[in-house]
């Protein structure tokens, strides 16, 4: 999860930031994506049955997210400029522009609507097919996706399998 939430929180940041920063931002950008897994394991998580098992949420949207607000206080006009063409203003904290922390506020709203409003439309259609299903059973959930789906288990014939959603809540190993 460490290279991938770096990755993700660089890729906003990607030809407006220079090299040193780069690095600084990929490096601390795996925990604070990290950090925000402890979501999973809220009550409300759970009254919810929220089920991330890829951790996309922690990873993708709070990356990226976090990756497009610091776009708009760390941007600098000269590392854009290197290709002779771009102009831009900047970002706050090396140019002093305060608007375009308003703009990446703004675009980071949009997308986040964007995408659960489109995911939220494509699960409603999948779910009006008649036998497709998004959403496994509890009971498939406890038992694991690869015993009910195929059958056999991740861990082998002689190893006890995971479950951990067994007492109702999740355990984590």
């Amino acid at each position: 999860m460490g290279a991938i939430s770096g990755l993700v929180l660089i890729t906003p940041l990607a030809g407006f930031i220079d090299m040193p920063a780069a690095f600084f931002f990929g490096v601390f950008g795996a925990p604070i994506c990290r950090q925000a897994l402890c979501i999973k394991s809220t009550k409300l998580a759970q009254r919810l049955k929220w089920v991330d098992n890829g951790d996309t949420f922690a990873t993708h949207c709070v990356g990226g997210v976090v990756g497009t607000l610091t776009t708009g206080l760390f941007a600098r006009k000269e590392v854009v400029a290197y290709d002779g063409a771009t102009i831009i203003k900047g970002g706050v904290f090396f140019d002093g522009n305060t608007k375009q922390l308003g703009v990446q506020l703004l675009e980071a709203c949009i997308g986040f609507t964007w995408s659960f409003v489109g995911s939220y439309v494509l699960f409603a259609l999948i779910d009006c097919v008649l036998g497709l299903e998004v959403l496994a059973k509890d009971e498939d959930i406890v038992s694991g996706m690869d015993v009910a789906e195929m059958e056999e288990s991740f861990h082998g014939e002689c190893e006890e399998d995971y479950h951990p959603f067994k007492n109702g809540r999740i355990e984590l190993d």
